[in-house]
């Protein structure tokens, strides 16, 4: 814990005035007010302190582990939740001895940090959070499944980018992450930021390359996974900057729940070859730009709706959603593009938590037979 310990006396000398002149450390509550920082530009930026870089002298390139990582699971609605356990049951270590069993090679682990951060200078991070985050991965890890770790919802950040307040605070956010997961195995990845519907793609490429200095700043060789805007379907990854055309360790990132009316609400029909086509091309768009750009691309958020949890009386075919997830594996591969199906605990899920046992969209993401 010292090094964290030191990341916090580092953020309150760049925040002196927000600490006290004692050095003191401002007080984090148990449960941070559910509120933005204050609508001010009176901050200015972050300075990114100096510190001793972590040399993995058997860094994993890009290329290697996107190729390693196959399909993967999203571990959704849980961290990512205003308070684990409120959206969906919260995470065991069962999970993620079964996902490893069930064949996936890589998890996804969705986190909101907002409700667990200080809204005020210097943006501590709940030292109990930050430990219940670690402890899932480090279960992920002991598994020997990548682990794709990132900050989730945020939209106090994504509607208010303007605010220096607000970009202070990520910054702080990622910089205590950093500094906790500095040492960890090279099979943990950091997301920069899920979504940024709300944000600007200049604003968002701002971000990504503020964030991946951050980063580099103590892991010169970690895995990065970096979006563009909006809810991040394909154009949006091919239009974003790439926030460093020479780091080895980039990994470009979109979502695909195409077509949403299909995948999401349930109203209209999905599989005929006209649907499997408009899909494939989703993926030669992306393994185009990946092979021109030399860059590997996930998908890291894909899956059908069993019904649309706003309308449940919109119910999507069993045969279809697994046809249509059928799909999306089979291009996956096909085009070298990892992807990560989202199961949230609820209407878009294949592991039934309550019980340790699996649906039958499993067997069409992995080559796995069922579990009991």
């Amino acid at each position: 814990m010292k090094s964290y310990q030191a990341l916090t006396i580092a953020l309150c000398l760049v925040f002196i005035t927000a600490c006290g002149s004692s050095g003191e450390q401002t007080q984090v509550k148990d449960d941070v007010s559910n509120q933005a920082p204050p609508q001010t530009n009176n901050e200015q930026p972050i300075e990114i302190p100096s510190v001793e870089k972590v040399i993995d002298h058997s860094p994993l390139l890009a290329i290697q582990a996107v190729a390693a990582m196959g399909i993967g699971i999203n571990l959704g609605n849980t961290l990512d939740a205003p308070h684990e356990g409120e959206w969906a049951l919260a995470a065991e270590e069962k999970y993620l001895v079964d996902f490893k069993a069930a064949g996936f090679q890589h998890v996804r682990i969705p986190v909101t940090w907002h409700n667990h951060v200080a809204t005020q200078a210097p943006y501590l991070v709940e030292s109990a959070w930050m430990d219940r985050v670690e402890q899932i991965v480090d279960w992920a890890l002991q598994q020997d499944l990548y682990v794709i770790l990132n900050a989730h919802h945020e939209a106090w950040l994504k509607n208010d980018y303007s605010n220096q307040a607000n970009k202070n605070r990520f910054d702080a956010i990622w910089l205590q992450i950093t500094d906790r997961f500095k040492h960890k195995s090279n099979k943990l990845i950091f997301e920069i930021l899920n979504e940024p519907n709300g944000m600007s793609m200049s604003q968002i490429n701002q971000q990504n390359n503020r964030t991946l200095s951050i980063i580099r700043n103590t892991n010169p060789t970690r895995l990065v996974v970096y979006s563009g805007n909006g809810y991040t379907p394909v154009d949006s990854m091919l239009d974003a900057a790439i926030p460093d055309a020479n780091d080895q360790y980039l990994i470009a990132n979109f979502h695909s729940y195409d077509p949403w009316p299909f995948a999401g609400q349930c109203l209209q029909t999905w599989g005929t070859e006209q649907d499997k086509l408009a899909l494939e091309e989703i993926y030669q768009r992306a393994n185009t730009w990946s092979q021109t750009n030399g860059i590997p691309v996930t998908v890291n958020e894909f899956g059908a709706a069993k019904y649309d949890f706003t309308a449940p009386e919109n119910i999507c075919d069993l045969n279809e959603r697994l046809e249509y997830l059928k799909s999306h594996v089979a291009f996956s591969h096909k085009y070298g593009i990892a992807a990560t199906f989202w199961d949230d605990g609820g209407s878009f899920s294949t592991y039934v938590r309550a019980q340790g046992i699996w649906g039958p969209e499993m067997n069409v993401l992995v080559e796995a037979p069922l579990q009991d």
